[in-house]
């Protein structure tokens, strides 16, 4: 004799208060971990900035000692032409600066152009320079430079990359000043 499948005393389905508990564990859960998610997120997109930026200044240093000429990294919002300011969260570039003139001509071999995606990361470098500019020796011009790195959904946390006379670059982890507030 045949039984039906029901009458076995499984069930096939969820009631409607098992659905609701699964429901409400999986809204604690992600209420929990969202922001843990985004905090993870914005820790990558520093990591990442951080990384491009250190790319950009190693790239120029080593550009000038093989090709004996000045290499420039400026801070640009549309990739073309540098700005003249110390914001760098839009991006930079890299040109050779054959006529040593500091500006970015036509005629110049444009290296690298590097965009950020605007917002998220912000790239400041200390008052006063707009420019880091590498001789043919591999020393940066100038002052040391100073970029401070912040990002405004990890409040507290920060990267300084730092330039030295000698052209070398070393970073320092360190709670971020109230750049990113602004």
């Amino acid at each position: 004799m045949h039984r039906p499948c029901h009458a076995t005393g499984r069930n096939r389905g969820y009631s409607l208060y098992e659905l609701l508990v699964v429901i409400a564990i999986l809204t604690i859960l992600a209420t929990v971990g969202l922001p843990s998610m985004r905090r993870l997120h914005a820790a990558g997109e520093l990591r990442a900035a951080t990384s491009l930026l250190v790319v950009g200044l190693q790239r120029a240093r080593a550009d000038a000692l093989m090709s004996g000429r000045e290499t420039v990294l400026c801070p640009s919002a549309n990739g073309h032409q540098c700005m003249d300011g110390s914001d760098w969260s839009g991006g930079w570039i890299l040109y050779r600066d054959l006529n040593r003139n500091h500006r970015f001509d036509a005629v110049e071999p444009l290296l690298l152009s590097q965009a950020l995606q605007a917002g998220r990361v912000r790239v400041r470098s200390n008052d006063g320079r707009r420019r880091v500019i590498y001789r043919r020796l591999g020393e940066a011009a100038g002052s040391n430079v100073t970029f401070v790195l912040c990002n405004r959904d990890l409040p507290g946390r920060g990267v300084r990359v730092i330039v030295a006379n000698s052209g070398r670059v070393r970073l320092v982890h360190r709670p971020a000043d109230d750049g990113c507030q602004s």
